[in-house]
């Protein structure tokens, strides 16, 4: 093979007359690739005809998994520089086309021996590894390829049940058909769930951003902090403690888990039970609420109840009742579910009361006009809401 250069019969012509005497002419060398590439034939000292050394580059595949690789290019001697291309769809036609289509689609340029780790393939594809190689006058001398084909996504590999299901809570257990593969679980509502698909195109991508952001604020590295979090075998919870608060109730959720290395990397797709907690069931419970006495810090409170269904009593600013109220268009029920909700962290439940009820509710400011909302409560609102205004004394 040789470096053949093509030139016009001006420029011929130019490089005969050189050896008389010096001009501007300039000769122009096409290449096969379609490149010119000017030069003043006074720059021109001599031109030479070498013979091409062909050169090719080994390249090993090893450790292939279901979604990465590792891949290692050992640089030849005489080769100035390489280029790479990965690529899902074999490179066919002649030489030619072949190193035109690696140079309009090559990921990246080396000038050394190159080991790498390529993650985020899919699962059951083949990839195909080319190498252009430019001798030491930066020349292509050679084609190297390899290809290897990823592992196919096995079905079945989670196992997700979840039981116990009440307005709040619910048993779940991820069960792995590898016990010896790390995972992560987690349970959301519908909601959040259509949220992280829209923000950040896909459930792993949304966790593994909210995962680089919790190891940040606790100054660990991610593959350290991922250790510590992510599990192996099978795992029985209360959806309360994946989730950190109650459910809620007549509520779409999802338990889902995915294989994920310490890495941040995903090793396989993910694994999704859809579940819906119960509905809040309606109280005849008839309660009446009266103000006995008022403080500077609060007021004694007396209700009476028909039965012995919880009920929960709590005092909140006017002010702060209204807005909520208006918010809520006037909905005495969704402004008191809601605010229960954000007043006891999810945890009313553990703050009801049922019979009659005597005692003192304390608050926070003196010479301020607060309410008592007075309802039925087991997992959300279950009666009327009794709003019964009181002011606090001055100091």
């Amino acid at each position: 093979m040789k470096k053949l250069l093509l030139l016009t019969i001006a420029a011929l012509m130019s490089v005969m007359s050189f050896a008389q005497e010096v001009s501007d002419n300039v000769i122009k060398i096409f290449t096969s690739d379609g490149i010119t590439t000017p030069i003043l034939s006074k720059d021109i000292k001599d031109i030479t005809f070498e013979e091409i050394t062909p050169l090719s580059m080994d390249i090993e595949i090893s450790n292939v998994q279901q979604n990465s690789l590792d891949v290692a290019f050992d640089m030849p001697d005489g080769c100035k520089y390489w280029l790479m291309c990965v690529t899902k769809e074999e490179l066919k036609g002649t030489d030619k086309e072949v190193r035109m289509a690696i140079k309009s689609k090559y990921n990246d340029e080396f000038d050394e021996s190159k080991f790498l780790r390529i993650p985020n393939l899919d699962a059951g594809t083949t990839y195909y590894f080319y190498a252009l190689l430019f001798d030491k006058d930066g020349v292509p001398a050679g084609i190297s390829k390899a290809s290897a084909t990823t592992k196919s996504a096995a079905k079945d590999l989670f196992t997700i049940n979840v039981t116990d299901v009440t307005k709040t809570s619910a048993t779940v257990t991820f069960t792995p058909k590898d016990n010896t593969m790390t995972y992560y679980y987690f349970v959301v509502p519908e909601s959040s769930r259509e949220q992280m698909i829209d923000q950040y195109g896909s459930i792993q991508k949304s966790d593994l951003e909210y995962l680089k952001y919790c190891a940040e604020s606790a100054d660990y590295d991610l593959d350290f902090f991922l250790g510590q979090i992510l599990v192996k075998g099978t795992v029985s919870k209360d959806a309360r403690d994946i989730t950190q608060g109650n459910l809620t109730p007549n509520t779409v959720y999802y338990a889902y888990c995915y294989g994920m290395n310490a890495d941040g990397n995903s090793t396989t797709d993910v694994y999704e039970n859809q579940f819906t907690t119960d509905d809040v069931t309606p109280s005849d419970n008839v309660l009446s609420c009266e103000v006995v006495k008022t403080y500077s810090d609060g007021c004694d409170v007396k209700v009476t109840a028909s039965n012995n269904d919880p009920y929960i009593v709590e005092a909140q600013p006017k002010a702060a009742w209204d807005k909520l109220l208006s918010n809520n268009g006037n909905d005495a029920v969704k402004a008191a579910g809601e605010i229960l909700r954000v007043s006891y962290s999810g945890y009313a439940d553990n703050y009801t009361v049922t019979g009659n009820y005597e005692g003192k509710k304390e608050v926070g400011s003196s010479n301020t006009e607060y309410v008592l909302i007075v309802c039925g409560y087991d997992s959300g609102v279950t009666t009327d809401v009794q709003v019964v205004p009181f002011k606090t004394l001055a100091e």
